[in-house]
């Protein structure tokens, strides 16, 4: 099976990081597609907690985690596999965050992405389309999970210049 990958050093603790990853019913702010996120167990947290993701196209998938190690890692899987008789080539199995503290003030973050493919047409996608296109997906996840940590810069505003113009004797 094909795994695909993409990793960020963000400026925040990993205490801080997982709790963001883990706030299931906030990862919109973070994962584009995911309008919203509920629920379908009483469990939050750990394995075999399950969550269905409303995406912005009117679909809902379901999960479950699959793997917990507190403050390091946390899988989920989709809890129905779409049979690849109704065309789908692909099917993703899994994704993964894995948390490595870097300094005290920074974690290395990656997220990580497992795929099947069905048939030689699907084999041959999964192999060498796939991980392209699911990088993009996951460094847009991850760009934007550090953008709640590290808000972007405004490239227009330049306190140098405010200091310039001041009329200081």
């Amino acid at each position: 099976m094909p795994i695909t990958s993409e990793s960020r050093i963000i400026a925040a603790p990993a205490a801080r990081v997982w709790a963001a990853i883990t706030d299931l019913e906030s990862a919109g702010r973070w994962i584009e597609a995911w309008q919203r996120v509920e629920y379908l167990s009483s469990q939050r947290d750990g394995v075999g907690a399950t969550f269905r993701a409303h995406t912005d196209d009117g679909l809902a998938h379901d999960f479950r985690i699959s793997e917990w190690v507190p403050q390091e890692y946390v899988a989920f899987e989709p809890l129905r596999q779409e049979p690849h008789e109704k065309g789908n080539l692909i099917t993703v199995k899994s994704q993964a965050f894995l948390l490595e503290p870097s300094d005290d003030d920074h974690t290395k973050v990656t997220l990580f992405a497992t795929a099947s493919g069905h048939g030689l047409r699907g084999w041959l996608a999964a192999r060498f389309l796939w991980p392209g296109y699911q990088s993009q997906g996951l460094g847009a996840a991850l760009d934007a999970l550090q953008a709640l940590f590290e808000p972007p810069q405004d490239e227009d505003y330049a306190p140098e210049a405010e200091a310039e113009g001041s009329d200081e004797e």
